[in-house]
């Protein structure tokens, strides 16, 4: 019954408005432990208005080609975010989140597959990354079906919330490699 969950859902991607950051900001909020453990940036959103600010400061970004950002919606609810960053010759990185609700429903494999014919089809690139910590097994599935390849392993790369440090995974898709 997992497979076919998604043809129950209404899930679309919009461009972040700040009006977004209450809904964003309780997601994060109420999984701050869980999320922070992946995403460091959790520990400095306090409040809604810091969620605003980064939204504001995303949009500016966007309208500076410096980085693609849509949040993820489920019905008439924002449930997490996809983005492309760190654009670089042809190639950006991928992150994302969702909110404990929404998880293991297919909705970032699905998600993922609109991003990717985006940045190909739209964006011209040439090569995704996702640079992803080698505990985050959630993570590493969603690569995983959607057919990235697995580069290697970066010893000790991402700075964790509490100043430590975890390998991570590189995954790759190259434009010729992705499939409609």
């Amino acid at each position: 019954m997992k497979a076919n969950f998604l043809t129950t859902l209404r899930t679309h991607l919009m461009t972040p408005v700040v009006a977004d950051a209450p809904a964003l900001y309780a997601l994060i909020d109420a999984d701050r432990e869980n999320l922070a453990r992946w995403m460091p940036r959790t520990a400095s959103l306090k409040s809604v208005e810091d969620e605003a600010a980064y939204l504001f400061r995303s949009q500016e970004r966007i309208a500076n080609n410096q980085f693609w950002l849509a949040v993820i919606w489920v019905g008439n609810r924002p449930v997490g975010t996809i983005d492309l960053h760190n654009f670089q010759n042809g190639h950006a990185e991928i992150g994302y989140w969702l909110g404990r609700d929404f998880r293991g429903r297919g909705i970032m494999t699905h998600v993922l597959g609109i991003v990717e014919d985006v940045a190909f089809s739209q964006l011209d690139l040439h090569q995704l990354e996702l640079i992803i910590a080698t505990a985050n097994t959630a993570s590493r599935a969603v690569a995983q079906r959607r057919r990235f390849h697995q580069d290697g392993i970066l010893r000790e790369h991402l700075l964790t919330a509490s100043g430590d440090y975890d390998d991570a995974v590189v995954y790759t898709k190259l434009a010729r490699e992705f499939e409609t």
